[in-house]
């Protein structure tokens, strides 16, 4: 099999939790192991995730945007995306971006939803 990782991936037992469903919905994990481009995560049951989600890891103060690469059974691999909320380590202040990210996209929808109406109106 040949490696397609830029950055090796070092071995990890981390509480995390998966966040998702505009953070209504969460799901807690085990970070198996992790690099600075995506990790590998284990779920306790097969639980279908989201393709994107946020992955909290509390013990590193760090918020990723994750996107699901693979999944075989209670293991998924995924990468992180790159985004300003990755810049951040502060734990409140990761909150505040991922809100303020979420309410720019959710902003975004609904100002082509109104378009959509009133041209077709």
């Amino acid at each position: 099999m040949t490696e397609r990782r830029q950055t090796p991936r070092l071995r990890s037992l981390l509480g995390a939790r998966a966040c998702y469903n505009q953070r209504r919905a969460t799901l807690d994990c085990v970070v198996r192991n992790i690099s600075e481009g995506g990790a590998l995560i284990v779920v306790t049951e097969t639980v279908l995730l989201p393709a994107d989600f946020e992955l909290e890891i509390a013990q590193r103060q760090r918020s990723y945007h994750a996107h699901v690469r693979w999944r075989t059974g209670t293991k998924v691999g995924v990468s992180f995306e790159p985004t300003d909320i990755a810049e951040i380590t502060d734990a409140a202040g990761a909150d505040v971006a991922m809100r303020l990210r979420m309410a720019e996209r959710d902003n975004a929808r609904m100002k082509s939803r109104i378009e959509q109406l009133t041209e077709s109106g």
